[in-house]
């Protein structure tokens, strides 16, 4: 391939709902441009870009694909993101790399969940995008309703720059708006010829639309555009130019990439209106600035993938945003603020590489052997600002995973390895519940990091429902007098304390009081009485759960002038903490998390309706478009798989985040079948 300035490169993701064609659209402009020589298919495992182990075995993709060529004298870096909700964060990150997003839609189904989701994403980078509107060629296919759909979607703010000629198995063409021709289908091929009458009234409508959003992306078009009503063909094609480069405007091309129809006319319209590199803004900075984009500059990049080969190499893939970058340059991590040597650079088709001498300003390209470089570090030179680190959602799907016996330390540095390839899991050893828990996006994401650890590692894991940490407190007062005295031949052991125990405040956590007066316990005793406190307090009398919340005032006790010692006067105060809980009304607190409920308008009922069924309290709701963002307060463990709930509820459509809010005091209706329950968990866990 040879080496193309910025103006001729364009980067473009391919995002969408699930089943939407997405890989096979990729597969498709890959051998339309002669790319490759054939076509894989997902659904036979034999598909170019979704060839891992992972993808192959679900018949889906997993990772984002990246497959680098040549079109219509242009160098277009496509990458191919999978469209399951549980890999969202791989599309996220090609949308940062990118300067253009292909959103597919399945003509037979429209507007779809995660159609609506990844535009919101689109919408939030403030993303150009041209609409695919796939399967043309499949039965009951209504490209009108699909394009009420969109417009929904958008604002209004979709149109067809082509128009189709049929549907289903009479899809054999597309008129091409702005220049009123047809392009009728040959293969993968096109011949022009004149538009049928039989969409000539839905051509026109569209030309006045494209005319109207083109004058829009324009102010010297839109002044022009009220004074005559009209444009001319040069103005529109600028002002189309300037809308799809400032996202006010998106263009909606019908294809059948299974067949290929439609997919030359794309890349067409890709390498004449898609923005390059130069086009677009800067990525934002850490700092909050834009960096600027400069051939000439410093060189500056941000790493947006990294993978493993099957020999274990592994490959640090790079979006250019600045200068360029040549295999051997001396350069810098700056996120990690270290020394950093370019190894060989290559661009990638699926899992073929080809060598490259440099990264121009803009491109994208993947380097071997770096020593520090990971996902999200900025690599430039000392002095170079840091890039913005892509921001992925919290993962909320919670399990807990345990490793085969004496394989601990392994599921660690396994973990620890994988995340280098996928930042977006999160691993928490928790001692206290002596649990290891895995936050993922979802089933899906949990089942193919299992795969990757048997597959890379050989290693299994076991997953179960994560323990929850609960704590316990007491309601009323107790004053409590313990005498501990044991006689074993020699010297015995005799400590006496009396002890009040009273409620603190919410959050104060434990305190103890020193009010001994006139020498009743000697003062070197004390420090004893408080550790042994400390020590009883790790463990309630309710479940065994740590108390929080608690003061305890030493008033009175009484010593042996040769029996008494330290460990006595400890051991008396962890007796007397035990009986003084037990006639304190001691409660159960469970932790309260904060969440944030996104879904459309139609899901209100149910999904409120379920909150409450989890003992949660809707605290706001928030309208946003045609959704609304419930805000609650619900138990921690009234989560668990809570997303998967929500997806089945609302057709795929909701998503929530969480966190941690507060404490608080377990309803006594559902303390006692609770205790019941965690007491035996808290006994399986000893044994």
């Amino acid at each position: 391939m040879k080496q193309y300035q910025p103006a001729d490169i364009r980067n473009v993701v391919v995002v969408g709902h699930s089943g939407t064609g997405k890989t096979t659209l990729s597969e498709s402009m890959l051998f339309v441009a002669g790319a490759t020589s054939r076509k894989g298919k997902t659904s036979d495992g034999s598909s170019i870009l979704d060839h891992t182990p992972e993808e192959t075995k679900r018949k889906a993709g997993v990772y984002l694909s990246i497959a680098q060529f040549e079109a219509e004298k242009k160098k277009f870096n496509l990458l191919d993101a999978p469209g399951y909700a549980d890999f969202v964060g791989e599309a996220i990150a090609g949308i940062r790399a990118t300067d253009l997003a292909l959103l597919v839609v399945n003509g037979q189904h429209g507007v779809e969940p995660d159609t609506d989701r990844m535009n919101e994403l689109l919408d939030e980078r403030s993303k150009s995008r041209f609409i695919v509107v796939n399967m043309m060629d499949k039965e009951n296919v209504e490209f009108p309703t699909v394009m009420t759909e969109l417009g929904e979607l958008t604002n209004n703010r979709s149109v067809p720059v082509y128009y189709p000629i049929g549907s289903g198995a009479d899809f054999r063409g597309v008129v091409a708006v702005l220049d009123d021709k047809a392009f009728l289908f040959d293969g993968k091929n096109v011949k022009e010829g004149p538009v049928p009458d039989e969409v000539k009234a839905e051509v026109e409508e569209a030309k006045l639309k494209l005319t109207e959003l083109a004058a829009e992306a324009d102010d010297e078009l839109l002044e022009k555009y009220f004074e005559t009503f009209e444009l001319t063909h040069e103005e529109t094609v600028k002002g189309l130019r300037a809308g799809i480069t400032s996202g006010k405007l998106y263009p909606v091309i019908p294809v059948a990439a299974e067949t290929d129809q439609g997919v030359a006319v794309l890349l067409s319209m890709i390498a004449e209106f898609g923005p390059s590199p130069l086009d677009v803004p800067g990525p934002p900075l850490a700092e909050g600035e834009t960096a600027e984009v400069s051939e000439s500059g410093s060189p500056l990049a941000l790493v947006f993938k990294a993978t493993t080969d099957l020999m274990a190499q592994k490959f640090i893939f790079l979006r250019v945003f600045s200068g360029s970058i040549a295999g051997g340059d001396d350069l810098h991590d700056v996120t990690r603020n270290s020394a950093e040597r370019m190894g060989q650079l290559y661009n990638f088709l699926a899992k073929d590489r080809i060598e490259v001498e440099k990264l121009v300003c803009g491109d994208i390209g993947a380097a071997a052997k770096l020593k520090t470089a990971e996902v999200n570090h900025t690599i430039g030179t000392k002095n170079s600002p840091e890039i913005r680190k892509i921001a992925f959602p919290y993962p909320v799907h919670e399990m807990a995973i345990a490793a085969g016996k004496g394989d601990e330390e392994k599921l660690g540095s396994a973990f620890h390895k994988l995340a280098e390839e996928d930042p977006t899991f999160l691993l928490e050893v928790q001692s206290e519940l002596h649990q290891t828990v895995l936050r993922t996006y979802g089933d899906q994401h949990l089942d193919v990091l299992s795969d990757r650890l048997k597959r890379k590692y050989n290693l299994e894991m076991s997953v179960t429902k994560p323990r929850v940490p609960f704590r316990e407190t007491i309601r009323g007062n107790s004053d409590v007098a313990y005498r501990h005295k044991k006689q074993t031949g020699g010297s015995g052991q005799f400590a006496d304390v009396s002890i009040k125990f009273e409620p603190n405040e919410r959050g104060g956590g434990f305190e103890f009081v020193d009010e001994i007066t006139g020498g009743v316990i000697p003062s070197k005793f004390i420090p004893s009485v408080e550790k042994g406190l400390r020590e009883a307090i790790e463990h309630g009398v309710l479940a065994g759960y740590p108390v929080v919340d608690v003061r305890a005032r030493l008033h009175f006790g009484g010593y042996h002038a040769v029996d008494s010692s330290e460990m006595a006067f400890k051991i008396a105060s962890i007796q007397a903490f035990k009986k003084g809980m037990t006639d304190a009304q001691p409660v159960l607190l469970e932790p309260i998390w904060s969440v944030s409920i996104q879904i459309p308008d139609e899901y209100m009922g149910d999904v409120m309706g379920d909150i409450s069924s989890r003992r949660g309290r809707i605290s706001g709701m928030e309208p946003m478009g045609s959704h609304q963002i419930i805000k609650a307060t619900v138990p921690q463990v009234e989560l668990h798989r809570y997303s998967t709930t929500l997806r089945s509820m609302t057709q795929g459509r909701g998503r929530f985040e969480a966190k941690f809010s507060h404490y608080e005091e377990v309803p006594r209706d559902a303390a006692e079948k609770l205790v019941e329950e965690l007491r035996k968990e808290q006994e399986a866990v000893a044994h």
